[in-house]
């Protein structure tokens, strides 16, 4: 049988007479605070799910009915199909969801049934200067070559960030830069020692970078999962400064607010040109890419 897509009269129908076993397919919080009547809680991003499934409806030709959030979620499909594929053979989905039962009027149970909660949480900045937390934040690196990568970590060492002119300033520790992935290895300080010289970051000149934000644009409606800011700024590293410009996610921490991202940097634009075919020639095993890679993460409180 094939999966059944049902209008509110017809889920209504269904659960009145008790033809199927409910099924919210939401996270357990959210079934806390509200749910249909009647309704078991599986949710569908839980990678149990099915597990789950099998615990709460064993017999697999029992009919089944999910429900979501509503029509901007896909939640009870993904649902359905995964039951299908596990080989349940009635399977129902209701896509109006809670949305379209609450503005039916229909009943609801839960802790909280009279709130409307934002689909995802909305981004609550305070209007004052934020410092850097630096043990909590983090800067992850790659380099490449054509005979692999390395990756690494960067201490953010200081920093704030003032929400009222969306701008900030960053102090990063270059002599903290490190390698990880030859960790162990009799080539890990080889790869360090190599990374601190003069022949790329030079940390004994240069013990300090400072990234600047001079400017942030909202991007309007970004989903959640996706940067909601364009970032503006300067780098300033190895006595070179220069324009950078990113997409960032700017989110509420549990303490705090967290800005994350991740980026490509052209090394040679700061006067690293070890390794770099646009500046030297007949390389051999010695050529290292211009691009690095940087993941960051830094918790502003």
């Amino acid at each position: 049988m094939a999966i059944g897509k049902l209008g509110i009269i017809e889920a209504m129908d269904m659960i009145r007479e008790e033809k199927a076993v409910l099924v919210d397919v939401l996270v357990p919080e959210h079934f806390e605070r509200r749910h249909i009547p009647g309704a078991v809680n599986a949710c569908v991003y839980e990678v149990g799910f099915l597990a789950l499934m099998q615990k709460i409806i064993p017999d697999k030709n029992a009919a089944v009915l999910l429900y979501g959030a509503g029509p901007g979620s896909l939640d009870c499909l993904a649902a359905a199909e995964k039951l299908e594929r596990a080989g349940y053979a009635h399977v129902y989905y209701f896509p109006g969801g809670l949305e379209e039962w609450r503005e039916e009027g229909y009943p609801l149970e839960g802790s909280a049934v009279r709130a409307v909660d934002p689909p995802h949480p909305e981004l609550v900045l305070e209007q004052r200067v934020y410092p850097v937390a630096a043990r909590a934040s983090e800067i992850r690196w790659t380099g490449r070559s054509a005979n692999g990568s390395h990756h690494g970590l960067l201490p953010v060492s200081a920093g704030e960030f003032d929400a009222r002119s969306m701008t900030g300033e960053f102090k990063l520790d270059m002599l903290g830069l490190k390698n990880l992935d030859l960790e162990g290895d009799e080539l890990h300080p080889v790869l360090e020692e190599h990374l601190h010289s003069d022949d790329f970051f030079f940390t004994s000149l240069f013990p300090d970078a400072v990234f600047r934000i001079t400017g942030m644009q909202a991007i309007p409606d970004a989903p959640a999962t996706l940067p909601n800011y364009r970032v503006m700024g300067d780098l300033t590293m190895c006595g070179a400064s220069r324009e950078v410009f990113f997409a960032a996610q700017l989110r509420n921490a549990a303490e705090g607010v967290s800005l994350q991202g991740n980026l490509d940097l052209d090394r040679t634009e700061w006067g690293i040109i070890y390794g770099s075919s646009r500046f030297f020639q007949h390389l051999g095993y010695h050529v290292v890419f211009d691009l690095i890679s940087v993941d960051f993460q830094v918790l502003l409180v």
